[in-house]
């Protein structure tokens, strides 16, 4: 399994059940990924709502049992730490900043090997940070 988070300094993803933030281009980099990896992007619904319509995207409240191993899962509001031995990669977006959270991201992803890092200006940020991990 090959996840993407996004979170604040603190690991936070969630304040009362909504998202801390959203940039335009991390969606538009989300999608690039799934082009250069040749698979879909599988998300719920709540995160459907960010990006367009488009054929890349996966759709379903069960997407983390129904994604194939090649395809990314965009996980906003789902605890991970029950699918930690199955997550292959760990793709986190950091905003770079502090928002109020009350929901952190759950697993240690320091037991995963950074395999890169790269910054870029979003469009309302004007620094995100990608940092991908490796089991």
């Amino acid at each position: 399994m090959r996840v993407i988070v996004c979170v604040d300094d603190n690991g936070g993803m969630l304040f009362n059940h909504r998202r801390q933030s959203r940039d335009r281009v991390l969606c538009e980099r989300v999608l690039q990924m799934a082009d250069e990896r040749d698979c879909s992007v599988y998300m719920n619904t709540y995160s459907a709502k960010i990006f367009q319509e488009d054929n890349r995207i996966a759709v379903s409240e069960n997407y983390l049992e129904e994604a194939g191993v090649q395809d990314l899962c965009f996980v906003e509001k789902e605890p991970l730490a029950t699918y930690f031995d199955k997550i292959d990669e760990c793709i986190v977006f950091k905003w770079n900043r502090v928002y109020p959270a009350d929901q952190h991201l759950d697993i240690d992803i320091s037991k995963m090997t950074k395999v890169q890092e790269e910054e870029f200006v979003g469009f309302s940020h004007e620094k995100i940070t990608m940092e991908v991990y490796e089991r």
